[in-house]
């Protein structure tokens, strides 16, 4: 079975998105925080995929959700990932990758 592990700062990603969303509209917050989550445990049962768009972090993948990016790292000891973050599309992801 895949596990994802979810780093706080994926955590506090998915918690900004859902308040921003949620000002105007609180049923689509919860739907789109669905899909993001969806996608993760799609991306838990096929770890390889994905782009490795980050010369400096080559074990971070990158994958799209809508306008979203999610930046996951495969775990090497079985199926699954390490989510990292979950940024928008048009924000400067790699400056935000661990800060």
């Amino acid at each position: 079975m895949a596990k994802i592990i979810w780093r706080q700062m994926a955590i506090d990603d998915l918690d900004q998105i859902y308040d921003y969303i949620a000002e105007t509209a609180p049923d689509r917050a919860e739907n789109f925080i669905s899909t993001l989550r969806e996608k993760a445990w799609f991306l838990s049962e096929n770890p390889r995929i994905g782009e490795t768009r980050l010369p400096n972090y080559p074990a971070v993948r990158v994958f799209p959700c809508k306008n979203y990016l999610l930046l996951f790292r495969p775990l090497d000891t079985a199926r699954g990932i390490e989510m990292i973050r979950i940024i928008h599309g048009a924000r400067d992801y790699i400056n935000k990758l661990f800060i």
